[in-house]
């Protein structure tokens, strides 16, 4: 082609500028054509990419439309509308958590269910504030490495056989969940599993390994974090709930209630994937050796790294003693402010490592459960669950129970957790009240179901974690999850409910 042009720009307008040259209406409509062309393709791409969004919106304005179905205020319909839009964006996440929490609280203005002021105040509540707390006093207490401390001491005392080293890390995995978010449980033991695989030949020469060591972390979490009401937010989001109603439980009895779970849990997860995948190696000795000492690298704790955990041993104790009188938010963040006065760490450091989405997430879900409550939608809801338990024969009680959470924990293998409480809670409890069952009992229940997210690895950001380095295949989650699903179904509803909660004389 030697050095002539492709294209000559100078030319083209030389061109344009002679009479007859370049005719405007032939050059004008193809443009007018390609641009056509260009609206029509973004708005296919864009009715594509927000199909979710758009189902969802769809719902909510034939639900607002419709005939308001006897028994139900106008009121109500639309709040039934909301939870019909929201169901399907937590289920799509058609718009990120946050964004869906912020519709709430617009949309119930918007329409008249409560002025601005009132629903601002629906906003602010002390499983909030609780969240908040346990967000940054978790970020405290990586700061200091103090976590790191403690998965020391577990493998310390672990020891080197196989099945000690996994027993060891869903303990540790399954405590500390309890207390920090399961993002930083599974960030602490998750580099130390792929340490192990890693000395022991890599992925290749001990697959079962990789395997074993990725799902004892991330079941790990999910059972460690049913202990406490600080072990998750849905927790603290079913706390509100309940309060709501009139019942106040304090932090000491939930861990009476649900840590016995996580105990027996413990072990049967052990015992389950080391039966399952029975590892190509039995003693670990070099490997936890090189192990150990990166981690003891940092050297002993200071002052200051005790003075936090000083103040997070004496927060947890406050919890466990004051709850009732002066709610688990208000303490947690006396915990932030008495560690902010004593330098410890300082507010920009707070503000960077707080997931603020989470806060704004758990406050819409609070302001939705009050929502449904306060028009009447939660009841009328619950009547519809209820005549349909009534249809198969149940109408109270422990078949009650076992239904309620059984839907819960498939519906949370679907979406979050949270929002899996968010959008089931209120309901439940509120078909507890009316059948004359326990809400508590029910309530608990809900949310212990709500973190059985074993067998998908949508479910929970920590089987997302470890499904990451490609140890694991999507099915590898349905073959050992689908086990702990069952067990920990019967676990909750013959053992928890049927037996130790009848005991404890909670109902």
């Amino acid at each position: 082609m030697g050095n002539k042009k492709i294209f000559d720009l100078q030319e083209y307008r030389n061109d344009k500028d002679k009479p007859g040259g370049n005719n405007e209406p032939s050059s004008v409509q193809p443009r007018l054509k390609a641009g056509q062309n260009d609206w029509l393709n973004g708005l296919k791409s864009f009715i594509v990419e927000k199909k979710w969004l758009l189902l969802g919106t769809l719902l909510l304005v034939v639900i607002c439309l419709m005939n308001t179905p006897y028994g139900l205020t106008d009121k109500g319909k639309y709040a039934i509308g909301l939870w019909a839009f929201v169901v399907v964006c937590f289920l799509t996440e058609a718009l990120p958590l946050p964004v869906i929490a912020m519709v709430i609280g617009c949309y119930q203005v918007v329409v008249g269910i409560a002025g601005f002021q009132e629903v601002s105040r629906t906003f602010m509540d002390d499983a909030v504030i609780f969240i908040m707390g346990v967000l940054m006093l978790g970020a405290m207490l990586v700061k200091y490495n103090i976590h790191n401390k403690f998965a020391l001491f577990i493998l310390k005392i672990s020891g080197t056989r196989i099945d000690r080293v996994v027993l060891g890390m869903v303990t540790f995995c399954a405590l500390s969940a309890g207390f920090i978010t399961e993002h930083a449980a599974v960030t602490i033991m998750f580099p130390i599993g792929v340490g192990i695989v890693s000395l022991s030949g890599g992925i290749n020469k001990v697959p079962r390994l990789g395997k074993l060591l990725m799902l004892a972390i991330a079941y790990g979490v999910i059972i460690g974090g049913i202990a406490t009401p600080s072990g998750g937010a849905r927790n603290a989001l079913m706390l509100s709930f309940l309060n709501n109603m009139g019942i106040n439980m304090g932090y000491g009895q939930w861990i009476l209630m649900a840590f016995p779970l996580t105990l027996i849990m413990i072990i049967i997860v052990t015992y389950w994937l080391l039966k399952l995948y029975q590892p190509e190696v039995e003693d670990l000795k070099d490997v936890m050796e090189r192990i150990k000492r990166e981690l003891d690298a940092d050297g002993p704790m200071t002052a200051k790294a005790k003075a936090a955990m000083a103040i997070f041993l004496a927060i947890v104790a406050g919890w466990v003693l004051f709850s009732r009188q002066y709610g688990v938010g208000n303490i947690a963040m006396i915990g932030v402010i008495l560690a902010v006065i004593l330098r410890l760490v300082d507010w920009n450091y707070l503000q960077q490592k707080t997931q603020w989405g989470v806060v704004v997430l758990y406050a819409g879900a609070v302001s939705m459960g009050k929502m449904l409550v306060t028009t009447g939608a939660a009841s009328w809801l619950a009547k519809l669950l209820l005549s349909g338990a009534k249809a198969i024969g149940i109408s109270k009680g422990l078949p009650l129970l076992a239904v309620t959470t059984s839907i819960t924990a498939l519906v949370t293998n679907t979406m979050a957790d949270g929002p899996t409480v968010a959008v089931v809670g209120p309901v439940f409890i509120k078909a507890a009240e009316l059948a004359g069952t326990s809400p508590l009992v029910i309530g608990v229940a809900t949310s212990l179901g709500s973190a059985f997210s074993f067998i998908l690895v949508i479910a929970t950001p920590a089987n997302a974690i470890v499904y990451g380095p490609g140890f694991l295949k999507a099915s590898d989650f349905l073959k050992a999850g689908s086990f702990l699903f069952i067990i920990s179904l019967v676990l909750i509803i013959v053992g928890l409910a049927g037996i130790w909660w009848r005991v404890l004389g909670i109902w």
